[in-house]
C-alpha cells in the first residue's frame, strides 16, 4: 500500500529512475561527479544491463576500457577508488551497466558478485498449484521462464494474466518479489527496491 507521506530520499530517488525510465541520449563517457550520483544502486532498473570491458590503460586519472565499441569508455580512477576498486590493472575485465541507450549507469571489477535486477512486463500464464516457474512476456516481447522463490509464490499467484507487472530477480536469477498494477505503483515499488539496496551497500 502507497503511503501519502514519503521521506525527502524517496522523492529523490523516484525522481532519479524516472529519469533512468526514459529516453536518454546515448553517452560513453560518465563524469566523475556522475558516476558517483549512480554508484552502488545494488539494482539493475528495466532495460539496463551488463557487457564486459577490457582496461587499455590508465592515465591522468581516466581509465581507458575497451568494449568493442569503435570508441573507448572513459572511467574516473578516482571515482573507481570511491566505490572500493582498490586496484585496477592494464587487462583487467570489468563489468559495466549500460541502460537501453548506451548511457552509463555503473561498473565493477568482474569479480563483483553482481545485481540484482528489476523486470518490466507481464505474466502470460497463471502461476498455479505445484509450478515453480513463472512465464513473463517482457517489454522486449520475448517470453523468460524464472524460478519463484517459496516465500514470492502467493504474491505471483495473486498477479493477473496480462497485466503490467515489474519482478525482482537475484542475482542467481530467482523471482524474490513481485508488484502490479500502474505506472506510478511501479515507479513507487522499483524506489523502494532500489532504496533497499542502496542502503545495504553503504551500511
Amino acid at each position: 500500500m502507497i503511503q501519502n507521506k514519503k521521506p525527502f530520499g524517496l522523492f529523490v530517488l523516484m525522481a532519479f529512475l524516472v529519469c533512468a525510465l526514459r529516453s536518454i541520449p546515448p553517452s560513453l563517457a560518465l563524469s566523475e561527479s556522475g558516476q558517483q550520483a549512480q554508484i552502488a544502486r545494488g539494482l539493475l532498473l528495466p532495460g539496463e544491463q551488463i557487457i564486459l570491458g577490457t582496461v587499455q590503460h590508465i592515465k591522468s586519472d581516466v581509465i581507458q576500457v575497451n568494449i568493442g565499441y569503435p570508441e573507448p569508455l572513459f572511467l574516473s580512477l578516482r571515482a573507481a577508488a570511491k566505490k572500493g576498486i582498490t586496484s585496477i590493472q592494464q587487462g583487467d575485465t570489468l563489468k559495466i551497466v549500460v541502460s537501453d541507450q548506451d548511457q552509463l549507469i555503473d561498473f565493477f571489477k568482474a569479480d563483483y558478485p553482481g545485481w540484482d535486477r528489476a523486470l518490466k512486463g507481464h505474466l502470460i500464464q497463471p502461476l498455479m498449484g505445484d509450478r515453480q516457474w513463472a512465464v513473463i512476456q517482457t517489454e522486449r516481447g520475448t517470453n523468460e521462464a524464472y524460478e519463484v522463490d517459496e516465500k514470492t509464490r502467493h504474491t505471483v499467484m495473486n498477479i493477473p494474466v496480462g497485466v503490467p507487472a515489474i519482478f525482482l530477480l537475484n542475482k542467481e536469477n530467482i523471482l524474490i518479489d513481485a508488484t502490479f498494477g500502474n505506472e506510478g505503483t511501479l515507479l513507487h515499488t522499483l524506489a523502494q527496491w532500489s532504496e533497499e539496496r542502496h542502503q545495504i551497500v553503504h551500511n
